[in-house]
């Protein structure tokens, strides 16, 4: 045999044996590469589009190109409206919708989003069990319940030292508090009916139109409101007195509501998969790795929000979200602790009923201001 080895090739069969190599090779070590599959996502803008962008970039390296991300920051209203048109006109463009609570929840009353396949999706195991609902996928949260206020005309030693959402019924705020318009921002709802039940809470929002100088139809004008001194109080998530202080530079302070010991609201921000998208299997890798720690701390790096990626703590953003709203004087000393004082909102029960309670406000309430 191993003569046979040792002995050279005639030049015929050196041809031979080379040519069939060569036809051979393409095959064997040069795989043929796979086409681009693009991921079309609806979603919101400001630093959102920050934050796509930038995993955008993270995806097409990650993947060799293999998954192409294409982000359009519509906004969650009108990329609702555009997904309902799609599927009405039967012309399927969209692959993931991200936004805002109750928008995602809103696809899943109308049969649009499917089960979360979190099998196919092992990077998702990464994020807190509360990010990983049946048919969304939390990106990240944001937690509402802080008693906001202008430090130009409120100090924060004339607060109560745990104060309750009752705070915002006190007769001295009469024309200085700002409040959101739950047709354009139903977010306090379901906190208000959680603490003052069914039969409770109308006269609870009686008491604070008593005090509204103005119903803001976009939650953030409660914020701009506030570091203008157009309203000296209102309520708040725990980021947003960190982007009045840091990004705008603005004489704003916080205090979070933990008492009763569940008393802060939650919004998600999160992400859902249509039945209909045209790159199922790229979308979810896309959510894959959307999911893990690398990725989820970008939203941290940029200054959008916390992260549900336990890996990405400790980190300097929350670690100052929490300072800039005092967060140890009601107790409060991680984020994890936020969690624990968050009220548990079933979004998509709230997405199926949110329009009675709207309505019932409006008639009981805003139409009958003085």
């Amino acid at each position: 045999m191993s003569e046979t080895l040792n002995t050279p090739l005639s030049r015929r069969t050196a041809l031979k044996v080379g040519a069939g190599a060569a036809i051979a090779a393409p095959f064997v070590i040069r795989p043929a590469f796979a086409a681009t599959q693009v991921v079309n996502i609806l979603g919101v803008p400001g630093l959102h589009l920050k934050l796509w962008e930038e995993w955008s970039k993270m995806i097409a390296a990650d993947t060799q190109g293999a998954v192409e991300v294409r982000y359009d920051p519509l906004g969650y209203a009108p990329a609702f409206a555009k997904i309902k048109t799609e599927v009405e006109s039967k012309t399927y463009s969209t692959d993931l919708f991200y936004g805002d609570a109750p928008f995602p929840e809103r696809l899943v009353l109308d049969g649009l989003l499917e089960k979360m396949p979190y099998a196919d999706m092992p990077g998702t195991q990464e994020l807190y069990p509360f990010a990983r609902g049946e048919y969304t996928l939390e990106v990240f949260r944001t937690n509402w319940g802080v008693v906001g206020f202008n430090t130009n005309f409120v100090k924060a030693s004339s607060l109560p030292e745990k104060p309750t959402w009752d705070i915002f019924t006190d007769p001295r705020w009469k024309n200085r508090l700002s409040w959101s318009d739950p047709r354009g921002f139903p977010v306090w709802i379901p906190i208000v009916v959680e603490l003052y039940g069914e039969n409770g809470w109308i006269d609870y929002c009686r008491k604070v139109d008593a005090n509204v100088k103005t119903y803001n139809a976009r939650w953030i004008d409660n914020r701009l409101g506030l570091q203008r001194g157009d309203a000296w109080i209102t309520f708040l998530n725990l980021p947003n007195v960190y982007i009045s202080v840091e990004v705008d530079k603005a004489s704003v302070s916080g205090l979070p509501i933990v008492t009763p010991q569940k008393a802060l609201g939650v919004l998600p921000v999160s992400v859902g998969l249509l039945k209909t998208a045209p790159s199922r299997t790229a979308a979810m890798k896309v959510l894959d790795l959307t999911s893990t720690a690398k990725y989820a701390k970008v939203m941290m790096d940029i200054g959008l929000n916390p992260s549900n990626n336990p890996k990405n703590f400790p980190h300097e953003l929350p670690n100052k979200i929490m300072a800039l709203n005092n967060a140890e004087r009601v107790g409060l000393k991680t984020w994890e602790d936020v969690q624990n004082h968050t009220i548990p909102v079933d979004w998509v029960d709230w997405a199926g009923k949110m329009d009675r309670y709207v309505a019932t406000w409006e008639s009981e309430v805003l139409k009958r201001r003085g």
